[in-house]
Order: structure tokens, then sequence, then C-alpha cells
């Protein structure tokens, strides 16, 4: 965003401070505040111009006789001519409004980490699609598809909670992972606890999972169940870009590599039930299924993306 539009949006908030918060455009304003330092900048600044506009309108000074070089002056007209407009109702100020939180992506194959401002760490797997929001108030995050580690900053004053299909998980002091696939959600806790709960239910009907234990919920089911520190481990291999097998079926084995690659292996008949254990490069899948042809005497085929796998 440039200089000039973060002025605006400046800008924005003022009239709206100038008129009165509500309590949900209080956090806004907060989050927007603490996004960028180049934001809160610009609204101290502006703010300080409306604060000296006000205090000359009070006294009845002209604007001639202010004490300010010439060059601020000049620096200032931008910001009170968007006020002005704004207070005038308009429809271009109205239509770019600071957005509430930001959206994190990634693609097929990609990995991402971000840190939000109160210095929780996020790190996004493939294909996913997540929405953050941190105020004065609250932190909250919604996992639309994907999944997600999170190494948390714990505040008890508030509590950061991962909204994902029709689950709210929320941090008690942890770093855990959320994978989600439509409303089937699972949820890895390597660190700390966290309270997992179908939205809408009492909350006595909560589960608490602890460091090492790993929460399964599909529809308006969850099943809750001791993990090993290998198994978890395993698990989020994903983030150093590896997937680790251990006597999976051939057929899950598939299903793994298929959500970093665009090329996606088909595997067909019997061998679909063959157990394997390794380690393996996510995005490597010509290693993979070499290993199958040799190790298991497979036979393996490429036809375009498809890579076909059978014995």
């Amino acid at each position: 965003m440039s200089a000039e539009e973060d002025e605006m949006a400046a800008a924005i908030w003022l009239a709206r401070e100038d008129r009165g918060l509500a309590a949900d455009e209080q956090d806004m304003l907060e989050e927007w505040l603490a996004g960028s330092s180049h934001h809160r900048v610009a609204y101290l600044r502006l703010q300080t111009v409306w604060r000296r506009a006000d205090r000359l309108a009070a006294l009845h000074n002209p604007l001639a006789q202010y004490s300010a070089p010439v060059s601020w002056v000049k620096r200032a007209a931008l910001p009170i001519a968007a006020v002005l407009l704004i207070l005038c109702g308009a429809a271009y100020l109205l239509q770019h409004q600071p957005p509430a939180g930001r959206e994190y992506a990634t693609g097929t194959g990609q990995r991402q980490a971000v840190r939000l401002a109160d210095g929780t760490e996020i790190e996004l797997n493939t294909n996913t699609k997540l929405h953050a929001s941190v105020t004065a108030r609250s932190r909250i995050v919604t996992l639309e598809t994907g999944e997600a580690y999170f190494s948390v900053v714990h505040d008890a004053a508030r509590p950061f909670t991962v909204l994902a299909g029709n689950r709210r998980i929320t941090d008690l002091g942890t770093k855990f992972s959320v994978f989600r696939n439509g409303e089937d959600v699972r949820v890895v806790v390597q660190e700390g606890q966290v309270r997992v709960e179908l939205i809408g239910q009492p909350a006595a009907a909560a589960m608490v999972a602890q460091a090492g234990h790993e929460v399964i919920s599909t529809g308006g089911g969850a099943l809750m169940a001791p993990k090993a520190d290998q198994e978890i481990a395993d698990e989020l291999g994903w983030r150093r870009g590896m997937l680790n097998f251990n006597q999976q079926t051939l057929a899950e084995a598939a299903e793994q590599f298929n959500r970093y690659n665009s090329r996606h292996i088909e595997v067909e008949g019997s061998a679909r039930k063959i157990r394997i254990g390794g380690s393996f490069k996510a995005d490597n899948v010509d290693v993979f299924v070499g290993l199958l042809h040799r190790g298991f005497g497979l036979s393996v085929s490429e036809q375009g993306d498809r890579i076909l796998v059978s014995r």
C-alpha cells in the first residue's frame, strides 16, 4: 500500500472515531494499526493535524498564523482534504475501507511461514487457506482448508482460537497442528494442551487434548487417542518437506504424495494393500515410484499427469 493509500485509510478511521467507534470497529482499528508501522505513522501524523485543527478553530486563529513550517502544511493538505471528503460521504473512500484481518494461502506443493502481530508463528502446508485476525481483544484464525502448524504465544486475556469447520480449537499454551478437509478435522498436539469443542454444543462436552494426543473429528463425532512422540514427529515431517510412512498402505501413501504434486499416483488392484515404510521428499514422485518398481517389482506407467502403479 502506498503512503497516499495509508493516509486515506487513516483518514477513514479518524472520521469514524469522530462519530464514535463500535466495539468491533475498535478491534479492526487496533488490528490495522498493528499490521504495519506505516499505518501507525500515517494515523498518528493525521491525528496530530486533526487535533491541531480543532485547537486552531477553538482559538479562532487563522491557518496562516500556524507556526509549523510551510512544507509540513503542504504535506498535511492531502490528508486534511481526505478527511473533508470522508465527512461529505465520498464514495471512493467508502469503497476502500481497511480490511479486517489477513488471508494467507499456499498452492500445490507450497509451504509458507507467517508471524502474526502477537508473535504467534503459523506454518501453512500445501493447498492451505486461512484467515487470521489479531486484535486487542481476540485472536482468531479460520482454517478454510488444508493444514497448518501453530506455535502460539500464550495470552490468558486473549485466547488463541482456530475455527475449522464445525470445530473450535482453543490454545491453552501450546504447539499444535490442525488439518481440515471439509468437515473432517484432525488436531495433533505437540506441546501444551488445547480444548477442542463442537461449535454450538455445551462447553462440558469439549475435549482437552494434552501433548502427545490426537483428536480426529468428523461430523458430530470426535475421538481422542494418544500418539507417540515419533509418530507426531513423522506426521509433522511436512514442515521439513518430508513424508514419513510407517507401514501405511500404498494407497494411503499415494494419497499423501498427491497432496503435494500435480502428477498424481494411482494405485490399482491388490497393490493398494501393500504396506510400506520410509521417508521421502514430498515433491520427488519419481524417486518414490522408482523404488516401488525396483523394490516391489510393481509395474509403473505414466499417462500424462497420471502415474499408474499395479502388480
